[in-house]
């Protein structure tokens, strides 16, 4: 049976096909999936490329050395040796002389397929979401396990003269849009998990006595990684913007989770999303396989924005519990108490709407044959008496909101919401809402 692994950033995709050797020793992991030991084919896409690179291992082994050597020389600025003896690379990347692309090309593949000799032009998002996929693979101990990237420190006659770290980066930074930064700070980000195999890039560090003669007060030395980090950070942190998202992402989730239950494990992931509410990214964490997103709605779900894409994102912590339980909370945390937007504040304008909205629901809802409980909302007008915004507040408003009319009279584009983000721009009357299953409804002013 043909095994194939996934690994998927938002500007890059890594597919794997292989076989598993039925005489190879198990690493002892506590992992179900069949080990893969012999690669039958290896693709990487990218969005934005009409074509891919393909090949089989002597491909695959190249492409993760050059990548990885090349990210090591992008962040210490430290120019490696060649490290594979006089074997041929198919696989090349260099830096484009001026600009702030890369050029990646499948040198081997020429004779069978001219296009694929030529040089595909990468962004330095693109080239660090190859990189993510590249350490997702080599941190999957079930996936051609005998593969290693095999960099080691190079010798201070290759070191340049130190530049600061934020020196470097800033042409990769110069004219990057908000989802750009954001998507790199998000996608080359350690979160802790499984990394017994994961690639470290490193640079060598003098030793004490040279540190002493040139620098006899030293600083607590930096990695690049981490300064590269904090140099490119940016992610929505306003804690209303990011409320929203969460309830979006909730709902989104939620609806296309089928065959809950099933999981033989929980599933964790990091997920960011655009200020629309779409997902743009989301990578496994706390020991969950690069390959089990099938069992969720995730890549079903998963939205590549294009290159002028000027939006921010925000990430989140998902995890799909065993018991069919949905988890979502912001990745860090919220800063702040969470608003709902601009509120109206005229009290006659108010008392007429809250009459306007209960006539609207008491002519729709006729109660539910399925639900046993009440159903509770918080519901957001405008001045017109249009219904831009709700929420569930309980457990039987989220499961039988189908059977509600509040989906059908929703209309957030009266509010502003969607065109810049799913804050409402207008401010809205709110309103506690509760349908009760016999018919029956309540509707209040929220204090």
């Amino acid at each position: 049976m043909t095994i194939r692994r996934q690994y998927s950033l938002p500007n890059c995709t890594l597919i794997l096909e292989g076989l598993s050797d039925p005489n190879a020793t198990p690493n002892g992991q506590l992992d179900p999936r069949p080990l893969m030991t012999i690669l039958v084919n290896a693709q990487c896409h990218f969005p934005s490329q009409d074509y891919l690179l393909e090949g089989g291992r002597d491909f695959f082994e190249s492409l993760v050395s050059v990548v990885s050597r090349y990210a090591q020389e992008c962040l210490s600025q430290v120019s490696h040796p060649k490290l594979d003896g006089d074997k041929t690379a198919m696989v090349q990347l260099e830096k484009v002389e001026g600009k702030n692309l890369h050029q990646l090309t499948q040198i081997a593949a020429a004779e069978k397929d001219p296009r694929q000799a030529l040089p595909i032009d990468l962004t330095t998002v693109q080239l660090f979401d190859l990189v993510e996929a590249i350490d997702q693979f080599l941190a999957d101990g079930r996936t051609l396990p005998d593969i290693d990237v095999g960099i080691e420190p190079v010798s201070k006659r290759y070191r340049k003269a130190e530049i600061p770290i934020t020196q470097r980066a800033a042409p990769a930074a110069v004219g990057m849009t908000s989802l750009v930064l954001a998507a790199v700070a998000l996608f080359f980000v350690p979160v802790p998990e499984l990394s017994e195999t994961k690639p470290t890039i490193t640079e060598e560090t003098p030793s004490e006595e040279e540190q002493q003669a040139t620098n006899p007060s030293p600083s607590p030395t930096r990695s690049p990684t981490t300064e590269l980090e904090e140099a490119l950070q940016s992610e929505i942190t306003d804690p209303t913007e990011v409320r929203f998202l969460q309830r979006s992402l909730y709902k989104k989730v939620n609806q296309t989770w089928e065959d809950r239950g099933e999981l033989y494990q929980n599933l964790s992931y990091r997920v960011s999303v655009g200020q629309d509410g779409e997902i743009v990214g989301y990578k496994p964490i706390d020991n969950t396989g690069v390959d089990a997103d099938e069992e969720t709605p995730l890549p079903e779900l998963l939205y590549t924005p294009t290159e002028d894409n000027k939006e921010a994102i925000a990430s989140f912590r998902v995890v799909f519990n065993r018991n069919g339980v949905l988890q979502i909370s912001p990745w860090l945390g919220y800063q702040g108490e969470p608003g709902l937007g601009p509120e109206m504040t005229d009290s006659d304008l108010i008392s007429d709407l809250n009459e306007q909205l209960q006539e609207t629901l008491r002519d729709r809802w006729e109660g539910s044959e399925m639900a046993r409980e009440r159903l509770a909302y918080r519901v957001g007008v405008t001045e017109d008496g249009i219904i831009a915004d709700y929420e569930p507040t309980n457990q039987s408003g989220w499961d039988y909101v189908e059977e509600t009319p509040l989906e059908e009279l929703l209309e957030p584009e009266a509010a502003g919401i969607g065109t810049e983000g799913l804050v409402p721009k207008e401010p809205l009357a709110q309103f506690r809402v509760v349908l009760w299953p016999n018919g029956n409804l309540e509707v209040d002013p929220l204090p």
